[in-house]
């Protein structure tokens, strides 16, 4: 499903070169078949967000937004339906959009959603109307933060799975990966990536890559942190959390939400919650099966790295590393699967 090259994982259809000028000047066209979304400047840092004109894009080399767009198929507040003494269906479904520059990260978290939220015996339609209606453009990274470790996780910086195309930024000019159908119209008429050019992206791919993290033994991980979960190991690392939920809240495969009756504006409404709340798994009972911060540190890190594994044979986690660069208090998911790997724990071979 991934690799390493901007080719792995998937048949490429279309290899395309693109100047930068060309490129704001086809995404004004794209302003007139869809509504575009794109990371742009909202106050001192970026949001996806409907662009008005091409040059709120924000084109220059960054990271990543602080927050991902999964917030655009899974909002933090989602009316689900309305009542007034008759049942009334919200329209979930919304025509023609086009997300611009979102990192193969975030692209990834997606398709862990999918499964989570439509691979299943009753899949979520306000999820799946919003996913079939969208146009993904995303692009590579070409310097990855120091907080990034999509590598780690089997993941690439020009991983172009699971896009309808993927550009690379080579300063005044990209290269285009067109992968499917959908992606054929946006780039129609461009001339094909020449040998040289291709070259060019290769040799940047492979010095990108060789500088990230070397990929985590998946299974040797999972093993390691099934064998601890009745251990002291979660007291040390969960002691400094504060469980704010800023984690789980800026993590672009989180989907935990709940449920509420709003009385007064009649309607029914999905908002995020977080496994790391204490309210989240509280039982009407009064009992809390993950009563501190210890269990649900624990749930957090199991969930990404062991039952993912479990589910999919996939870990749960895309290595943005917004989790590490936003903790108040600088809990590093990288430094707590690194101890339960290097840790002895009864009945793991290391």
């Amino acid at each position: 499903m991934k690799g390493n090259s901007p080719t792995g994982g998937r048949a490429t259809m279309q290899v395309k070169w693109i100047s930068k000028k060309e490129l704001v000047a086809r995404t004004a066209k794209w302003m007139k078949e869809y509504r575009i979304y794109a990371p742009i400047h909202n106050g001192n840092e970026l949001a996806f967000q409907i662009i008005r004109e091409p040059a709120q894009i924000v084109l220059n080399e960054y990271s990543n937004t602080r927050y991902p767009a999964k917030s655009l198929f899974l909002p933090q507040s989602e009316v689900l339906m309305k009542y007034d003494g008759i049942l009334r269906s919200v329209d979930y479904s919304e025509k023609n959009r086009l997300i611009f520059g979102i990192r193969p990260c975030d692209v990834h978290a997606m398709k862990l959603l999918d499964f989570a939220l439509v691979d299943q015996e009753n899949p979520d339609l306000y999820w799946q109307k919003k996913r079939e209606s969208t146009v993904i453009v995303s692009r590579a990274c070409t310097s990855p933060a120091d907080t990034c470790f999509c590598t780690a996780v089997g993941g690439s910086p020009f991983n172009t799975a699971d896009s309808d195309a993927l550009f690379v930024d080579l300063d005044d000019e990209c290269c285009v990966y067109v992968l499917t159908e959908k992606g054929i119209p946006l780039f129609k008429g461009l001339p094909d990536a020449d040998e040289s050019q291709l070259q060019q992206v290769q040799t940047m791919t492979e010095q990108v890559v060789a500088a990230m993290p070397a990929l985590l033994p998946k299974q040797q991980l999972h093993d390691s942190l099934m064998a601890s979960f009745e251990t002291d190991f979660w007291k040390d690392v969960s002691q400094s959390c504060l469980g704010c939920g800023v984690c789980t809240f800026l993590c672009p495969s989180c989907f935990c939400f709940d449920i509420v009756d709003e009385t007064v504006r009649k309607e029914r409404v999905r908002n995020w919650d977080s496994c790391m709340f204490r309210t989240y798994s509280l039982e009407a009972s009064g009992h809390n099966p993950r009563p501190t911060k210890v269990e649900r540190t624990r749930q957090r890190v199991m969930h990404k790295f062991a039952y993912w594994v479990d589910l999919i044979n996939e870990i749960g986690c895309t290595g943005c590393g917004r989790c590490v660069e936003y903790c108040p208090v600088n809990i590093d998911i990288r430094e707590i699967t690194a101890k339960a790997l290097h840790q002895e724990f009864e009945g793991v071979k290391k």
